[in-house]
Parts: C-alpha cells; sequence; structure tokens
C-alpha cells in the first residue's frame, strides 16, 4: 500500500470513530432526559380508549350496558354517519344526581363493585367504571340524566376529558349521552374506520345483542333519520328473536331446557334445514351478557353433527345461568370473553340439552315449492314464479296417484313381510342393490311399523352378525310427529321409485319425498356405530390384497387411522414405499370398494390438516364406510327392497339427515299440495 493510501485509510478510521462518539453522545443524552413521570389524564384516556373503544359499535356497548344496569324499560338509539358523526342514547332508567354525573367520566368511578369480593360476584354488564371516561377522551361528550324524584335534569360537557361545569336544563327522567365527532382527536385511529354502511353495521348486530339478551326493554335505532330497528317490549326471549331475526324462524325454532344444580341450560335451536353458511345467527348469552366461547360453540356444533353438512353452522339462540364465581368475566377489556372455574361444564351441559332435544323430534325438512299469490296482478307472477321443476313435479305427483297399481297381495302400512332372504331372491347378485341391503333387518328381525306415538326401544339388527341382539316378535311402536295416533292407509302400501334414485311415500296428511342413497346410508351408518361401541365389526380377509398407491402426507395419515379402520374391519399393511395393501374388509358391507372407500377417506381427511380428535376420526370412518356401502342413485329397486328401507327408516336415529347432514326426506303436505294446484 502506497503512502497516500495509508493517510487517506487512517483518516477514514478517525471519522467513523469520531461519528460513533457523536450518535453514542446524543443517545445517552436522550436516554438522560426520559425522566419517569405521570402521565396526564387526557393522555391516559385516549390510552384506554384503544383498548375499550375499537369502533363507534364499542361506544353503543358499552353505553347500552350501562343503560341496562340502570334499569331502563325503553332505549332509544340515533346513529348518523356509521357513529361517526354522531352516537346519542336515551334511556328511562335510574338517572344520576347532580353529584355523583359528573363522576361518571372520572376513570375507575362505579356504583357497581365497592370490594375485592365483588369481582367474583359481578351480576352487571358494567363494573370497571372506565366507558365514560375513555369515550369522553377521543370525542366530544354530553351527558344529561335526571333521577324520577329530581325537579330538574342536570347536563355536562366533555373534550378530551376536560369537564364543564354542571348546568341544570329540562329533560325527562333517565339518562342521554351524546357522541360526537369519534376520534376526532386521534386520526391515526380515525382513518382505519371502515365505511359509513360498515361501521352501522357492526353497530346494529351489537344492538341486536343486547335486545336478545333483555326481551323486556324496548329498544329503537334510527340510522341518518330512517328507523332501521323498533323492538316493542317482548313477553319472552321466543317472541324477541323473531322480533329481531325474522318471521322466518318463527315456526323453524324449538326450545332446549337443561336445569343442573350448578348449571342451566335455555335458549332455541333451529332446525337443519335453516343451518347458515357461517356463525352469524349464533348469540350465547352469559348471566345475560354476550359472550364468544369456543368451547360452548364446539359443543353447539358437535350436536347438529350428522344433521347439518360439515360446513354449515346451526341457529341458535342460549342462555346460560351460572353462579357469578363458577366463572371469570374480568379477563377482557370488552368483557365479550370470559374464563370458566371448570372449562367442561358448559360444554357438557350445552351438548348434552341441545342433542337431548334434536333426538327426540321429528327432524323432517319440509318441502318449499314457492309462494302461491292471490290477486290478478299476483296470480300473473305467481305464474312467473312456476318454474319448470315445479310442472316437473306435479306431473310426477299426478302420475303416482293414476298409475295402475301392480298386482301384489295385500300387506298393511309401510311394514315388509319378506326377510332378506327372500329379498336377495329377488336380485342377489353381489354388488346389486338387494345385496346393498344387506345391512336391513333378518327374518326374525322383521319390523312391522305401527302409526303411534311411541319411540322405538332399539336399533335393528345388522343381519349376517351372530352376536346382534334379537328385538322381540312384536316390534315397537314406531314415532310420527302426530299428537293422536292414526291408521293406516288401507290397502296396498302407496309408494313409487322416479329416477331411480328417488322415493315418494304417501302419508296420510301428504307426501315423502325420499332420497334413496342418503337414507341407506344413515341406516348403515347408525347401525355400524352401535356395532363398533360393542366391539371390532367381524372382518372377512380378502383372497387378494387391493394395493393403494400412497403419498407420503397420505402415509403420516394412515398410522393415526390404523387403530379406527380395524375397528370398523379394515386391516392396512405396509406394501412398499409408495403403496399400501388393503388386507381384509367388514363382512357386513358387500358393496365396499377398497380402493376408492381409502382414497376418498385419505384425501378428506387430510383436509383437516390433522385438526381432528380421536372419536371425530371414528366418525369420518364410520361415514365414508356408510357413504361407500350405500345403494346408489341410479340402482333400481324391487318392491320389497323399498319396503325394507321404508321400514328400517321408522327404527334408526336421526333418520331425516344422513351422516354428511343433508337431508334423506322432504315432505309436502297436503295442504301445501292443494295450495300449488290452486285448491285453496
Amino acid at each position: 500500500m502506497t503512502a497516500l493510501g495509508e493517510a487517506l485509510t487512517a483518516r477514514l478510521i478517525r471519522r467513523m470513530m469520531a461519528a460513533m462518539e457523536t450518535d453514542s453522545g446524543s443517545i445517552s443524552a436522550s436516554a438522560a432526559r426520559r425522566a419517569i413521570h405521570v402521565l396526564p389524564d387526557a393522555l391516559v384516556n385516549k390510552i384506554a380508549a384503544g383498548e375499550v373503544v375499537e369502533r363507534p359499535a364499542s361506544v353503543v356497548k358499552e353505553l347500552l350496558e350501562n343503560s341496562v344496569d340502570a334499569g331502563a324499560r325503553r332505549i332509544s338509539i340515533t346513529i348518523e354517519n356509521g357513529g361517526k358523526t354522531l352516537i346519542r342514547i336515551t334511556d328511562d332508567g335510574c338517572g344520576m344526581s347532580p353529584e355523583e354525573a359528573p363522576l361518571a367520566f372520572a376513570r375507575h368511578a362505579t356504583s357497581k363493585i365497592a370490594s375485592v369480593e365483588d369481582l367474583f360476584a359481578i351480576n352487571t354488564m358494567g363494573f370497571r367504571g372506565e366507558a365514560l371516561a375513555s369515550v369522553a377522551g377521543v370525542s366530544h361528550a354530553r351527558l344529561i340524566t335526571r333521577p324520577a324524584d329530581a325537579p330538574q335534569a342536570v347536563q355536562i360537557t366533555a373534550q378530551e376529558s376536560l369537564l364543564s361545569p354542571a348546568v341544570p336544563c329540562a329533560a325527562p327522567p333517565g339518562t342521554t349521552v351524546e357522541v360526537r365527532d369519534l376520534f376526532y382527536c386521534v386520526p391515526a385511529r380515525r382513518k382505519f374506520l371502515r365505511g359509513d354502511s360498515t361501521e352501522f353495521g357492526h353497530i346494529q348486530e351489537m344492538v341486536l345483542r343486547i335486545a336478545l339478551a333483555h326481551p323486556h326493554i324496548a329498544i329503537s335505532l334510527t340510522h341518518n333519520g330512517r328507523c332501521t330497528l323498533d323492538l316493542p317490549t317482548a313477553s319472552d326471549h321466543l317472541w324477541r328473536i323473531v322480533q329481531a331475526l325474522g318471521d322466518e324462524f318463527k315456526d323453524r325454532l324449538f326450545p332446549v331446557n337443561l336445569e343442573e344444580p350448578v348449571i342451566q341450560v335455555h335458549g332455541y335451536v333451529g332446525l337443519p334445514e335453516i343451518a347458515r353458511a357461517t356463525s352469524r345467527y349464533q348469540y350465547l348469552f352469559l348471566n345475560g351478557r354476550y359472550i364468544r366461547d369456543r368451547s360452548i360453540l364446539h359443543a353447539l356444533k358437535e350436536a347438529y353433527r350428522g344433521l347439518i353438512e360439515p360446513q354449515a353452522q346451526p341457529v341458535a339462540v342460549l342462555f346460560l345461568t351460572m353462579s357469578p364465581a363458577a366463572f371469570d368475566v374480568n379477563v377482557h377489556p370488552q368483557k365479550i370473553e370470559v374464563r370458566f372455574r371448570e372449562s367442561n361444564l358448559a360444554h357438557r351441559a350445552v351438548l348434552s340439552a341441545v342433542r337431548q332435544e334434536l333426538l327426540s323430534r321429528d327432524l323432517t325438512a319440509q318441502a318449499r315449492l314457492g309462494v302461491t299469490n292471490t290477486g290478478t296482478g299476483a296470480a300473473m307472477a305467481g305464474r312467473d314464479v312456476c318454474t319448470e321443476h315445479f310442472a316437473q313435479t306435479r306431473q310426477i305427483i299426478s302420475d303416482f296417484f293414476r298409475r295402475p297399481q301392480p298386482d301384489q297381495p295385500r300387506q298393511s302400512g309401510f311394514g315388509f313381510e319378506k326377510s332378506l332372504d327372500s329379498v336377495e331372491s329377488v336380485s342377489g347378485e353381489p354388488g346389486s342393490p338387494a345385496a346393498a341391503l344387506s345391512t336391513l333387518p333378518a327374518d326374525d328381525d322383521r319390523i312391522t311399523p305401527q302409526y303411534d306415538a311411541g319411540v322405538p326401544a332399539s336399533l335393528p339388527a345388522v343381519a349376517g352378525d351372530p352376536g346382534a341382539p334379537v328385538p322381540p316378535a312384536t316390534a315397537p311402536p314406531v314415532t310420527v310427529a302426530r299428537e293422536t295416533p292414526v291408521a293406516p292407509p288401507a290397502g296396498i302400501p302407496r309408494f313409487m321409485q322416479f329416477h331411480n334414485a328417488y322415493l315418494v311415500v304417501e302419508e296420510p296428511d301428504g307426501l315423502l319425498f325420499i332420497d334413496q342413497h342418503a337414507l341407506h346410508e344413515r341406516v348403515i351408518y347408525e347401525q355400524l356405530l352401535a356395532r363398533v361401541r360393542d366391539g371390532p365389526l367381524p372382518a372377512q380377509r380378502l383372497l387378494l390384497p387391493v394395493i393403494v398407491p400412497v403419498n407420503p402426507r397420505q402415509t403420516a395419515l394412515l398410522e393415526r387411522l390404523r387403530n379406527s379402520l380395524a375397528r370398523v374391519g379394515v386391516e392396512i399393511s405396509e406394501f412398499d414405499a409408495d403403496s399400501v395393501a388393503i388386507q381384509s374388509l367388514p363382512s357386513l358391507l358387500a358393496r365396499l370398494n377398497p380402493l376408492e372407500y381409502l382414497r376418498d377417506l385419505l384425501d378428506k381427511l387430510l383436509e383437516t390438516s390433522g385438526r381432528i380428535s380421536d372419536e371425530e376420526l371414528l366418525h369420518e370412518v364410520l361415514d365414508m364406510a356408510a357413504c361407500k356401502a350405500a345403494i346408489k342413485a341410479g340402482d333400481p329397486l324391487s318392491p320389497a327392497e323399498i319396503e325394507a328401507l321404508l321400514a328400517c327408516r321408522h327404527v334408526v336415529e336421526r333418520a331425516s339427515n344422513c351422516p354428511h347432514g343433508r337431508p334423506t326426506t322432504l315432505r309436502l303436505s297436503r295442504r301445501d299440495l292443494e295450495k300449488q294446484f290452486k285448491r285453496r
């Protein structure tokens, strides 16, 4: 290196050292200036508002909860521009005295608690005493309040936590809180707010939550001068649910009741046919407070397993009541999350309450062919609504009643008098529909349905299993959705198969449309489930193993599946690095295609990414086995096979839906049929 180069290098090093010393000095000086100090109230309230006030709906929630705690019987809410410009809530509650009114804006000033013990016995909606202080820190707020026994009201205004003196004014008993220009002093927060319609949607949802929990309170909501919600006082929760969610739920909800010493569960859940794509219509309340709890929501979804499709969500409004000491609501500033002392208690209670009601009810979906209008103009519109689908349905029904009856022995009701041996003699080749019905009762297990209001004592036995329990010679009565017994149709059972996929069955008060594959799938599933609970299913070893190609992800999943498959009678062994061999199949499922079954099962389970419990895994294995073994759309059925399938419909649980949740049966009442033919 030359002398000139050495000089330049030395000069560069000296400059770098000087710069580092300068930066270090400035950092030290900056750190020295950061002394510990108490934050001003205005800044403290802005920080607290970041936790309590997320958006305008958060303000509405806090103010509504204060109105409920004040004993209000009527609450009026006025919103402008999605709550960004104005939020005004007026109630007829107990009001506040002139001495208490200024304390409403003070941090941690409340009438709800007075000691540490009160934190474990909270029976009010609010208790922290920081809502109004936080709201006033990021808006222009005004409070007008008057107790019923006071001659006049007082008014206080607040701007960035600075309060004006309380001045007298005229106002009815109760309290009005007005919040204007939300986040005007925190522009960084304001710019993250969504559009007016989106913010108002959140407000409307928040109001509905309060309204559902308190039907005794009349609530009205106005947005930009237009009344969007007007809920008068309701006599019970069901009427309030119909008011808030719509008339479509009026006749499609049924009550849930569970009384236990530690927890009580009440409310209403929807029929499987009104399940939604999202959880938008699921409302959980704990001691009148709206909550979101994953464990309880899981119990609700689990109760509907096999009654709705896996991606669907049931409709439910449930109210849980527990001692305040059994849970902690002081977990999150917004008080939506709670922590239970016994985490599984609420899960078990909700699952038991909802499942018990679902199993005790006729869940057959009502066929809806459209709305019949009246009047000249409406009649023309009605003709437009009657599409080709409705015309085809009418033609099928008309052909059903006009067709000549087959020449066969007379039978009573919908029972079958033939054993599976005689059924198989009709078309008993392996893989035929008759062979598919080999899971139905054998001759000794014949079932003669009775039209009565009883409940079957047990499921039918699966043919071919000598260890299965044999029901008595006189089968138990069959559940029919009527209060009084009715006589079965006289003469030949009226049923038909059309498109080799659907069955039409005559009822005393209408028609049933049945998906033959879905119903047989439910029958097989319930019988397999009953058998698996008693031990592994009997297996039949294959003469030649079936080789199934697998990838590394499927190979890892098979290790977890092995035990569940063995319980169903499917034995898997390694064949080589890229495939496995199926060595045996359940002897009860003659139609099961082993290659298709295992391949589709692995594909479905890989979608869960391994997030599935062992019990759910077993149900998936049974679901797929029942689906693959059931008769298919396109399989023609003999009259004896149809009778056998219809007989099993009355003795399996949840026959209204297949294991995947799709409906097996639709009911078209005589009244609806007469409307379609303009007879009513």
